[in-house]
């Protein structure tokens, strides 16, 4: 289990996307009502009523970047806890072949493209769950490991 700030959470569902041999990530926002204010991190987020985890990333996608996309592959998953009640944190991959011509960053303070060896030196800035997540895609997919 990984330990989280004590903030307002919720389970929710994050993509790993994946551009040529980088990772689109997210510049989180300077609010301290957020999980890691001013990190880097995977675009997505809360689980909705009625939603599923898929069903709320592809939305969360469509709201924060504007990109449409149909289809993600299931990574890994964590179980969160905050005091006494567990929520769960999916995590998500999809590697594509450009930003499309409508991309634009809708939440946090704009992206990153980020090539997967210069990953490891941004560890200190990248949430944590996130580049757990970022390593064991890369671990899986290309027999690459992050330090």
């Amino acid at each position: 289990m990984i330990k989280v700030p004590t903030r307002a959470f919720a389970n929710s569902s994050f993509a790993i996307i994946e551009i040529g041999t980088s990772f689109l990530l997210q510049k989180r926002d300077n609010k301290n009502c957020i999980w890691y204010p001013s990190m880097i991190g995977l675009f997505g987020g809360k689980i909705e009523n009625k939603e599923n985890e898929l069903d709320a990333l592809k939305r969360e996608i469509t709201e924060e970047t504007n990109i449409n996309i149909k289809k993600f592959f299931f990574l890994n998953s964590f179980l969160l806890k905050n005091k006494n009640k567990y929520y769960s944190r999916y995590v998500f991959y999809k590697k594509i072949n450009k930003l499309p011509k409508n991309f634009r960053v809708t939440e946090g303070e704009g992206y990153l493209l980020v090539n997967r060896t210069k990953l490891a030196s941004l560890k200190n800035i990248i949430v944590p769950t996130d580049y757990i997540s970022l390593s064991n895609y890369l671990r899986i997919k290309y027999n690459y490991y992050l330090m």
